[in-house]
C-alpha cells in the first residue's frame, strides 16, 4: 500500500519508551489497519478505527506519549545527573499547567496529531482529566524536587548563592574556587561532572560534597544501555553465547582497548612442520 512503514511494533514491559511509539505507529497506519482488519474479519477493531471520538483519544495519547518520550530520552546519557533530571521534571510540571490552560481555551496546537471538532467536549474532558492525573502522578512519585540547596554545584562561581550546612573547611575551599580563574576557564569548557572530578583532586572536601550529589543515579540509563547492548550482541547469526559477560563489559566500557598494543604483546607463534621445510 506504499506506506512509510512495513510492520507494526509491539511494546515491552522492560522498555516503556516503546509504548509511545506503538501509539504513534497505530495512528499513522490506521487506514492500512482498517483494510487489514476488514480482510481478517475483525469488525470490533474496524469499528474503533472508524470512530471519530476514539481516534481523537488515540491522537491525543500518541502526542502526549511523544512528549513524555522526548523528556525521558533527554534524561538519558552519561552526563545526566540528579540536578539536570529534576530541572526537566520541573519543566514538565510547568508545561502540563500551560497545556491545561490552552485546552480550556480550545487550543490544541501542542498536540499536532489531534484534530478537534465542535462536538469534542467529551475528548476535551478526557484530556483535562488525563493531564490532571499526570500532574498528580508526578507529585506522588517526586514529592520533593527542591534542588535550590545544590545551586552552588551548578554554578560554584556565583557568590550570591546562599550556603547551608557547610563546614568551615568546605566554605573556605569554595571561596578559593570562586577566585581561581584557571578553574573558571575549565568550568566553561568541560562538563559539570568532569569539572568537579578535577576540583576534587585540588579541594578534597568540597569536591567530595559535590560528587556525592552528582554520583546519584537519577534514571535507569545504565540498565537501558546494558539491555540495548545485549540485544545487539544476541542475534540469530551467532553460533555461541559463551563469552557474553566479557563482550558486554568491552561494549559498555568507556575505556577503548589498545588493539595494536595487545596484538604486539600476544603475537602468535609460527610452527613449521618438517614437510614445509
Amino acid at each position: 500500500m506504499e506506506s512509510q512503514y512495513t510492520k507494526l511494533i509491539l511494546h515491552t514491559e522492560v522498555r516503556w519508551l516503546s509504548r509511545g511509539k506503538v501509539l504513534s505507529r497505530v495512528h499513522e497506519l490506521k487506514n492500512e489497519l482498517i483494510v487489514f482488519f476488514t480482510l481478517e474479519n475483525v469488525p470490533e477493531f474496524c469499528e474503533l478505527l472508524t470512530n471519530e471520538k476514539w481516534l481523537e483519544k488515540l491522537s491525543y495519547l500518541a502526542d502526549i506519549f511523544s512528549h513524555l518520550n522526548q523528556i525521558n530520552s533527554s534524561m538519558q546519557g552519561p552526563n545526566e545527573n540528579i540536578l539536570t533530571s529534576c530541572s526537566k521534571l520541573f519543566t514538565l510540571k510547568d508545561k502540563l499547567k500551560i497545556w491545561k490552560k490552552r485546552v480550556q481555551k480550545n487550543q490544541f496546537d501542542m498536540f499536532p496529531s489531534l484534530s478537534v471538532t465542535e462536538e469534542s467536549s467529551e475528548v476535551m474532558t478526557f484530556i483535562m482529566e488525563h493531564l490532571t492525573a499526570l500532574e498528580e502522578s508526578i507529585d506522588k512519585y517526586f514529592p520533593n524536587l527542591d534542588i535550590s540547596e545544590c545551586d552552588w554545584i551548578n554554578d560554584p562561581f556565583d557568590k550570591n548563592i546562599c550556603l547551608t550546612e557547610f563546614s568551615l573547611e568546605e566554605e573556605e575551599e569554595l571561596a578559593e574556587i570562586r577566585n581561581n580563574r584557571t578553574l573558571l576557564l575549565k568550568y566553561k569548557n568541560v562538563s559539570l561532572n568532569e569539572f568537579w572530578i578535577q576540583v576534587e583532586k585540588i579541594h578534597a572536601e568540597i569536591g567530595k560534597k559535590a560528587l556525592k550529589i552528582l554520583l546519584q543515579f537519577s534514571t535507569s540509563y545504565l540498565c537501558e544501555q546494558g539491555f540495548s547492548t545485549l540485544v545487539n550482541i544476541k542475534s540469530n547469526k551467532r553460533m555461541k553465547m559463551e563469552f557474553i559477560e566479557e563482550e558486554m563489559r568491552v561494549c559498555l566500557s568507556t575505556i577503548r582497548p589498545q588493539i595494536k598494543d595487545l596484538c604486539k604483546k600476544n603475537k602468535p607463534k609460527c610452527h613449521f612442520s618438517s614437510n614445509n621445510i
